[in-house]
């Protein structure tokens, strides 16, 4: 999310650690989907992991490394616990940091007071940049309001939906991802969230989950082709083709642009509402994400093919439906649970004859 997230905390006129807190689950969720895909992918592949043997020990790594997690773990209590503002809960944590380089070091060796210099002045670097393209953006807004523009796109989307939820949320994903192709996700989060979110609102969508939508989609343009520059740049770290990188980014993360529409009409999924919903949504989206990976992916102990894959497909789809994302919605669960029992016995009654 980067500077992103904060501008929506602005934007939104809350705390960062509630923006923070709603993208929580999303966040967990689509990570969960890349573990399944590349596990999954593995296990098709006959690839094994490293033997313990091979591995450090990781008593040897916690006392090596001990001091690290501490200047984030500060920064995450500053902002939820203390409730700071983000840039004295970011210098905070920063001064800490260079405390503890200076004192403890890094492998072995202090760290050179020269080399936390040069880290500023990198850093600072960097946010001349995002000043620039802050910059650029707010003048862009302001056109845009001073003209109406932006009251005139909320008012053509409704017009071309015909306040249709389901047909205006595609259209703005569509949206989001082809700004995001020649924008950073910053100055694509401006645009969509002067001239697209009021639109979202105006049909109903909580403000939260209509800003989480359209950064998320933002964000998904780099690793869905044809630009994808995430997906090029593991592909050139890894020696592989372009193409097929960012067609795999897009596979293995299906789970990503399904995620964003359930959270629209789902509360639960930005951490919002009762603890048992909450709960059980996680529960049933981690659940339905393995079962469309399996589809997907097509293996779970065999190679899964044919009309098993697309059943794989409709249970996972099935119980990622949250329990109150409408009247009833339990029932998909329960069904797509049952669904992909049916077919993960059904594998297990395989493997178990041919032992």
């Amino acid at each position: 999310m980067g500077a992103a997230a904060f501008l929506m905390a602005e934007v939104l006129g809350v705390p960062y650690a509630e923006v923070m807190i709603a993208a929580i689950i999303p966040a967990f969720l689509y990570y969960l989907s890349l573990f399944f895909a590349v596990d999954v992918e593995a296990a098709k592949r006959g690839i094994k992991g490293e033997p313990s043997e091979r591995l450090p020990q990781t008593l040897a790594v916690l006392r090596s490394g001990w001091d690290f997690p501490l200047p984030f773990i500060l920064l995450v209590y500053a902002l939820v616990g203390w409730n700071w503002q983000a840039e004295y809960a970011a210098l905070l944590a920063t001064a800490v940091l260079i405390v503890l380089s200076l004192a403890f070091g890094y492998k072995g060796g202090r760290v050179p007071v020269r080399d936390i210099v040069n880290a500023i002045v990198s850093t600072g670097s960097t946010v001349v940049d995002l000043i620039l393209i802050c910059a650029v953006a707010g003048m862009f807004i302001g056109i845009l309001n001073i003209t109406g523009l932006a009251f005139g796109m909320t008012l053509q989307l409704l017009a071309i939906t015909g306040d249709s939820l389901p047909l205006m949320l595609a259209l703005t994903a569509v949206m989001a991802i082809l700004l995001g192709l020649g924008l950073p996700t910053v100055g694509v989060y401006i645009i969509m969230a002067t001239l697209i979110a009021p639109a979202l609102v105006k049909v109903g969508v909580a403000p939260m989950a209509a800003h989480m939508f359209l950064l998320y989609f933002g964000v998904m343009s780099m690793v869905t082709p044809p630009v994808a520059l995430s997906a090029f740049a593991a592909a050139n770290i890894a020696g592989a083709d372009v193409d097929k990188t960012g067609w795999t980014a897009t596979r293995i993360g299906w789970a990503a642009y399904i995620v964003p529409f359930l959270f629209v009409v789902s509360p639960s999924l930005l951490m919002q509402g009762d603890a048992l919903n909450i709960v059980w949504a996680v529960a049933t989206a981690a659940a339905g994400i393995w079962l469309g990976t399996i589809g997907i992916v097509g293996f779970f102990h065999r190679p899964v093919t044919g009309w098993l894959r697309a059943a794989f497909v409709v249970a996972g789809v099935l119980v990622l439906i949250p329990a109150d994302m409408f009247p009833g919605a339990i029932l998909t669960d329960i069904a797509g649970l049952a669904l992909g029992a049916v077919l993960l016995g059904r594998e297990l009654l395989w493997q178990r004859a041919r032992a």
